[in-house]
């Protein structure tokens, strides 16, 4: 596969033109602060990663590439789901609380771990606030929604499961990565323009969500 110089400026163009198009809106009310707070959460993600998939591209390291590329796939079915109800925006926005007291819990049984003899943990104090986020937001459920169940729902299994896998085997370390490693992108030089082309449609189907909701419904919710 060859990416023509063309497809990249058009890429980059996206990218410009996406930029001032996001940095222009602020929100005025209550629910276009609520929403704001969801879209410029999924699309300042997004445009960062892009910015590290396109420099990856040029330096031609495939494991920032297959990192970015993954991330911009997650981000694309997050940005999907989120947008496509209000039920489904407070949903994912339910999920970064149980995230966030899972990774709290965890970060203090790594601490008690390090440190066995200790008393107490510093963590309690932000483990606790989100066990009352979510109890003043009524959530009770213990799981976040996976990225494979959310592209389920939105329609992106097949991406989901062709390119997490492969981004996954240059990302972690493996025999394969490891016995390799000093040969670099010459392993598989074909990998550079996939996870470009792939990075870049994500990217794509990012931009497809958010631009033309903000154009119809404004900073609101889909009625």
């Amino acid at each position: 596969m060859s990416i023509e110089p063309e497809f990249v400026k058009e890429t980059d163009d996206a990218f410009s033109t996406f930029e001032t198009f996001t940095r222009s809106l602020s929100p005025t009310d209550e629910e276009a602060g609520s929403f704001y707070h969801i879209f410029s959460a999924l699309s300042d993600a997004t445009k960062t990663n892009y910015i590290i998939l396109r420099k990856a591209f040029e330096d031609d390291e495939q494991t920032l590439m297959a990192w970015s590329c993954r991330n911009l796939l997650e981000l694309a079915i997050f940005t999907k789901f989120a947008l496509s109800s209000r039920a489904n925006a407070d949903e994912f926005a339910a999920d970064r609380l149980i995230d966030g007291l899972q990774i709290g819990t965890s970060l203090k049984k790594l601490e008690l771990y390090l440190n066995p003899q200790q008393v107490g943990s510093a963590l309690d104090a932000v483990i606790n606030q989100f066990k009352k986020q979510m109890s003043d937001k009524g959530i009770t459920r213990t799981k976040f929604h996976s990225v494979k169940e959310l592209a389920k729902q939105v329609g992106m299994l097949d991406e989901y499961e062709t390119i997490n896998k492969v981004c996954s085997k240059f990302v972690h370390p493996s025999a394969w990565s490891l016995f390799t490693a000093d040969i670099g992108s010459v392993r598989f030089p074909e990998a550079r323009e996939l996870f470009y082309a792939s990075g870049a449609l994500f990217f794509a189907t990012v931009i497809d969500e958010i631009a033309p909701h903000i154009r119809r419904y404004g900073l609101r919710y889909k009625p």
